[in-house]
């Protein structure tokens, strides 16, 4: 039923763009009345003969370190359209980020993880060099270093929300796609049980939770989607 519904909408904008005027105004009203009628974004019917792809991150985090970055992955995908998942090479301990979405969307959001993955190991590479002149055990600068992580996308997170609030208007077109989100259903996702270390390392949180809150400004998120467009 959805498949003809597109098409027909597909085909009213095509009569909008008829030479005759009360043809063309007609089509087009009649178009927008079926796409807010079955909840349709001129997006989503471009994408009518398009199918979700995988974008392989070539990132991965490990059993036992940077833990955050499935936290940051969730995050991200979610406010670009896309799903992740995890793949795990048999024999290693190593555990791949993968997204999951139309092209262009995860494109942009494996782009925009790989960026966030840089800035966030850079703070962390900081933290670490600093904590080791302290001569802190290495099992307290891991906690740190999964503190900041956490502080990091929640605040990208919080950043977000923010946005959305800001741009009611984007409405559908920030909304995980139904048949994006299918290839989640038959798959149990890989989920670790997050230690609770922001009352131990709350500075670190801190500076995560404001450097992840401004990560979204426009310029850098504007230069990420220009590299993949």
């Amino acid at each position: 039923m959805e498949a003809n519904i597109k098409e027909r909408i597909k085909k009213l904008l095509a009569l909008g763009k008829s030479p005759n005027p009360n043809e063309a105004n007609y089509a087009i009203l009649k178009a927008k009345k079926l796409m807010v009628e079955y909840k349709l974004t001129e997006r989503e019917l471009l994408r009518f003969d398009e199918k979700p792809i995988k974008v392989d991150s070539d990132i991965y985090y490990t059993t036992r370190r940077e833990h955050w970055m499935t936290g940051l992955a969730d995050v991200i995908s979610e406010n670009n359209c896309c799903v992740f998942y995890m793949i795990t090479p048999p024999g290693t301990q190593r555990h791949y980020i993968i997204f999951h979405g139309y092209e262009e969307d995860a494109l942009i959001c494996n782009s925009i993880f790989a960026y966030a993955v840089d800035c966030v190991r850079s703070q962390l590479k900081a933290i670490k060099k600093a904590m080791k002149l302290d001569e802190k055990s290495n099992a307290i600068i891991n906690e740190a270093c999964e503190t900041y992580g956490k502080g990091f996308y929640e605040g990208l997170d919080d950043a977000y929300t923010v946005q959305v609030f800001e741009h009611q208007e984007w409405g559908l077109v920030m909304t995980v796609p139904p048949e994006v989100k299918e290839i989640l259903i038959p798959m149990e996702q890989t989920q670790h049980k997050e230690k609770n270390h922001e009352e131990e390392h709350y500075s670190f949180y801190a500076q995560g939770y404001r450097e992840g809150k401004v990560f979204t400004a426009l310029d850098k998120l504007e230069t990420v989607k220009s590299e993949v467009m």
